[in-house]
């Protein structure tokens, strides 16, 4: 299979991390045999939209290096670093420099509930006001692309809607996913979901907020959220995943899989070249894997699968905004 529609990679750089997160068990991890800056190099050309992550990809000091390197073979993509908001003066530091070779870059900061209930989630004292501040600079120097990543589990669903009113109050974007177990990523079994009625709750208060706006991106946003309380209901992904087809997962040590939740790799870009791996056997038995896998609904994944249908997408979100915002219109036209 030819990778011409290959067009999202989630990219983590380093899995070394400055957070104690009680979802995630990266930070335990020893880093291991990390790419160089240079074999970045090695990913596919054509990429349209890149998720650089880790750990925290601000403790890389050759990050810079590193994006001129995905760069120099994916100039047009859209690049959105995915932090925990902690070290500001690097974070701050990296981005004025990363805006420069890449302007169509954007930053996602980690926020998992008001005060203390975020330095109970990341393990680090004055989490929340860290991260506040974070964002404050990064406005002031100008990164006009912020949004704040919630991840929502049975100990701080109820802080979820609070989140989305922090990202209002700061005019910047938000988004959410629920906490999926992981060996491959996360590295964690334990993780709990929360009880379906409090995260019906609060998705319908962000939904019905979000409803209210004309961006199509976050408009497509309520389809991705409401897909989240099917999938909480019935296991099953309201979409097929695309991943091996429109979507690639690639660690620290350049090994490339489906997602960051399968943890079955088909190859190295160390090893080979990518274009070798992506259509190898391997790589097509797990293609149609994927295509009935229900392991997950998670925005990376999801993203490109509701690009794919967007359709269908649109059938569900227009009716559903009409009922939502103008319930007596949606009387009259049934």
């Amino acid at each position: 299979m030819k990778y011409s529609r290959l067009t999202d990679a989630v990219i983590a750089v380093t899995y070394k991390c400055n957070s104690r997160c009680s979802m995630c068990n990266i930070w335990k991890e020893p880093p291991k045999n990390e790419l160089a800056a240079k074999e970045f190099s090695k990913i596919p050309a054509g990429l349209k939209d890149i998720n650089i992550t880790g750990g925290e990809p601000f403790l890389r000091n050759d990050l810079v290096e590193i994006i001129e390197n995905i760069n120099s073979v994916n100039p047009k993509a859209r690049l959105i670093f995915s932090s925990n908001g902690f070290a500001s003066e690097k974070i701050i530091y990296f981005m004025k420099q990363i805006k420069k070779i890449n302007p169509n870059s954007g930053i996602g900061i980690s926020l998992d509930g008001i005060d203390e209930m975020h330095s109970q989630i990341r393990g680090i004292d004055n989490a929340y006001s860290k991260v506040i501040n974070t964002i404050i600079d990064l406005k002031k120097v100008g990164i006009k692309d912020i949004r704040v990543g919630y991840t929502g589990s049975n100990q701080n669903i109820k802080h979820l809607s609070k989140i989305y009113d922090v990202a209002s109050l700061y005019d910047i974007e938000f988004t959410l996913s629920i906490v999926h177990n992981s060996e491959n990523y996360f590295n964690i079994d334990t993780n709990l979901t929360p009880a379906f009625d409090d995260l019906e709750k609060e998705l319908n208060y962000v939904i019905t907020n979000e409803f209210k706006s004309i961006n199509p991106r976050r408009l497509l946003r309520t389809f991705y959220m409401n897909g989240i309380l099917k999938y909480q209901k019935n296991g099953k992904r309201p979409l097929s995943c695309q991943a091996l087809k429109d979507f690639f997962y690639m660690d620290p040590e350049g090994f490339i899989f489906p997602c960051n939740i399968l943890n079955k790799p088909v190859g190295n870009i160390r090893e080979n070249d990518f274009k070798t791996i992506w259509n190898s056997a391997k790589s097509d038995k797990l293609r149609k894997f994927c295509e009935n896998c229900n392991d997950c609904w998670m925005v990376c994944t999801a993203k490109s699968s509701i690009r794919r249908e967007l359709l269908t997408v649109a059938k569900e979100i227009i009716p559903a905004k009409i009922k939502t915002l103008y319930p007596k219109l949606a009387e009259i036209s049934h």
